[in-house]
């Protein structure tokens, strides 16, 4: 199949999944908690001015992260091959941040550059893992730290209609089979690892990486929480609305490609508009409404030996 013949091409990230979006689905996945097991892990706690290279960072979500769990900054450094996403994380985090196109096989730095190197939700989509992980240590200083935040696999995604809640089942298999068999055609996978999300810390070992630390984080997230600041969720629904309006054309042509029929999918976009519109109408209604989201992350930390180790 011809990239021309595409509408949206897969092997380009924001087409999958675009920057807002990708800011809005992940708005609440790390909470205060997190972000504190996560500065000790990558030991952002440590009072020493560190210079950061974050691989892969899509929207800028976790490089806003870095920079609230980062108390001694020297410099970060973001690296991203998509163009969409590296131009929409430049306008909201220049000159905080300094941006530059590459890829994690290919990080346009020199060797030995950054205290910490770190990407999330990176390593899983590439065809080639070592690789990528070779690039981040090459950049990494001796005694320096690569990091991977990665799925962990699993998750739960609840919502109380339940006529919305088995259609959310059924987008959600198609879209990852409209997305991942169009992408497999187009990408080499075959160097890649079978099972590897359980083998991160094996390929960090055969990267020249030593002393391999491997954590986990699990985010839930219930709408209904009282603990949420009630105008920040409603702000939070109303994006949501607009990008299910505004990204349905996409949206629709990845659900087609997955298999699902054109009733089907008239069905979701008003299912899901609806309830969303209900709960923007009627706010008083989302401490009734008992919305769940669960992931899993796992973090996976090597060392970079000292020359003379």
């Amino acid at each position: 199949m011809s990239k021309d013949s595409l509408h949206y091409d897969p092997r380009h990230w924001h087409n999958i999944q675009p920057p807002e979006e990708m800011d809005v689905s992940r708005y609440f996945e790390y909470d205060e908690d997190a972000l504190l097991q996560l500065r000790k892990w990558l030991r952002l706690d440590e009072a020493v001015p560190k210079t950061i290279v974050e691989v892969g960072c899509g929207s800028g979500y976790f490089t806003e992260k870095i920079l609230r769990m980062t108390s001694t900054l020297k410099e970060l450094v973001a690296i991203e091959p998509d163009d969409v996403l590296r131009e929409y994380a430049r306008g909201k985090l220049s000159p905080k941040v300094r941006f530059l196109k590459g890829a994690a096989e290919d990080i346009p730095l020199p060797d030995e550059f950054a205290d910490l190197t770190v990407c999330h939700i990176v390593l899983n989509n590439l065809p080639d893992v070592h690789g990528a992980v070779s690039g981040m240590t090459r950049v990494t200083k001796g005694g320096g730290i690569v990091a991977a935040v990665e799925p962990g696999g699993g998750g739960i995604d609840y919502y109380p209609d339940p006529k919305l809640n088995e259609l959310e089942e059924r987008v959600g298999e198609a879209y990852g089979k409209g997305v991942w068999d169009l992408r497999n055609k187009l990408i080499d996978y075959s160097r890649d690892l079978e099972h590897k999300r359980g083998r991160y810390a094996e390929v960090f070992h055969s990267c020249d990486l030593i002393d391999a630390e491997a954590h986990g984080i699990l985010s839930v997230f219930l709408l209904s929480d009282p603990r949420r600041d009630q105008q920040e969720i409603l702000r939070w629904l109303e994006r949501r609305l607009l990008l299910h309006e505004n990204g349905w054309k996409r949206v629709s042509e990845i659900l087609q490609r997955g298999g699902l029929s054109e009733p089907l999918l008239q069905e979701y976009y008003e299912a899901k508009k609806a309830y969303l519109e209900n709960l923007v109408k009627h706010p008083e209604r989302i401490s009734e409404t008992h919305e769940l989201h669960m992931v899993s992350r796992t973090v996976t930390i090597g060392f970079k030996p000292k020359r003379n180790e």
